[in-house]
């Protein structure tokens, strides 16, 4: 047996065993619960109820109850595996693999460098409102001094020679 011949039949294993992997958690296109294939159609169905609802057109209350009790029965049976959005908005640009801060540090900075030992200033609303500073007149730009002349720097010592033709 040669080598590709080898190398195919290990290849042929591995996916054998990641088929079995797949197939028992539950991730492949193996038996699908009961009502597995409404899903779609019964989500599309609320979506339209709630699109006419919330845009002031009527939409019938006993459709909307039986999608609803259709639903409550797929997710109960474990026929809906999903509830990712499929239309959800990109993320704003330079976000793409933030971490979102910890819960109840929304809306907070940690110190700048060589800060950290500081008190920080109140809140606002603890002692009052800041007082506002009184506008200012930006600053004069400073112009730049002349350019003095720059000399050439020397040439390397390895391309000077003496009049004795020594280096």
């Amino acid at each position: 047996m040669g080598f590709l011949d080898k190398a195919k039949a290990a290849a042929s294993d591995l996916a054998a065993k990641a088929d079995t992997a797949l197939g028992s958690s539950g991730l492949t296109g193996g038996p699908k619960p009961a009502g597995a294939g409404d899903v779609d159609r019964y989500f599309h169905d609320l979506g339209v109820l709630t699109y006419l609802e919330a845009s002031g057109r009527p939409a019938d209350p006993a459709d909307r109850a039986r999608v609803m009790t259709n639903l409550q029965e797929l997710d109960s049976s474990g026929a809906i595996r999903s509830f990712a959005l499929h239309t959800a908005p990109p993320p704003a640009p330079g976000m793409a693999g933030a971490v979102p801060p910890p819960p109840g540090m929304a809306g907070t900075t940690p110190p700048p460098p060589g800060m950290a030992g500081t008190t920080p200033p109140p809140p606002f609303g603890a002692g009052g409102p800041p007082s506002p500073e009184p506008p200012q007149a930006p600053a004069p730009v400073p112009q730049a001094p002349p350019a003095a002349p720059v000399a050439a720097p020397p040439p390397p010592s390895w391309m000077t020679t003496d009049d004795s033709g020594d280096r």
